[in-house]
């Protein structure tokens, strides 16, 4: 037993010095590149080094050699996205700092089948097109989860509208009535628009509706109500 804790001391020894090499070369590049982790990829000479950007990086242990894009691992079952997997991951980590009693959330009155997450604008065209169909989503028992992205940023007449359906009295009949063009009542309370927003950023959002599956899944764009239902019954979520 002794020797087995000598190898993984051994192990642990070689990872901590692989990092400090990896983290050096990377910074070496440019020292204001911000590193979450980096750690090793099984089965391969390689290590995942993962930004705050949400991106990822594969390096060799010496740091001399990296690699920018997706990797892939030839399974048994087939192609798995290794690096898309990863990001999943990280999203389904940062929205679990949602709060559903800080969001504008639409339940279904029977079972939940599905809970869908949307970054929405209220002003935005396909936002609106999207939520038109909000009675077929809940009718398949689909939860939508609203979170504020305003595209214009705080301090701006789309945020506020958002701060004031937030703040409003009834959220779910504001956000709808604001979805059809209506201007709610202004309205201000302590309110998490702006770190909503901020987590949008640093998921990497850039418009809006961007959907969440509960499975970590990215969709940028409107879909259409049946084929996002469809969408999210095959991703087993």
């Amino acid at each position: 037993m002794r020797w087995l804790m000598s190898v993984a001391l051994f192990c642990s020894f070689v990872a901590k010095a692989d990092d400090a090499v990896i983290r050096g070369a990377i910074l070496g590049i440019n020292p204001q590149i911000e590193i979450v982790s980096i750690t090793p990829v099984a089965e391969t000479p390689l290590f995942e080094v993962a930004l705050t950007t949400g991106e990822r990086l594969y390096a060799t242990a010496s740091g001399s050699h990296f690699v920018a894009g997706d990797l892939y691992q030839i399974a048994s079952g087939g192609v798995l996205n290794l690096t898309d997997i990863g990001r999943r991951l990280d999203r389904m980590g940062l929205l679990s700092e949602l709060n559903d009693s800080e969001l504008v959330v639409f339940s279904p009155s029977g079972p939940v089948t599905h809970q869908l997450t949307v970054f929405t604008d209220i002003d935005c065209g396909f936002c609106r097109k999207l939520h038109e169909e909000i009675n077929d989503l809940l009718d398949a028992g689909i939860q939508v989860r609203y979170v504020a992205f305003p595209r214009s940023g705080p301090n701006t007449p789309s945020f506020e509208k958002y701060v004031s359906v937030v703040c409003g009295q009834d959220p779910q009949t504001l956000m709808t009535d604001a979805k059809a063009g209506a201007i709610p009542p202004k309205a201000t309370c302590a309110n998490t628009v702006k770190a909503q927003f901020e987590l949008g950023q640093r998921l990497g959002i850039s418009g809006t509706p961007t959907l969440i599956f509960p499975n970590g899944q990215l969709v940028p764009g409107y879909l259409p109500a049946d084929e996002l239902i469809n969408r999210l019954n095959q991703s087993g979520s």
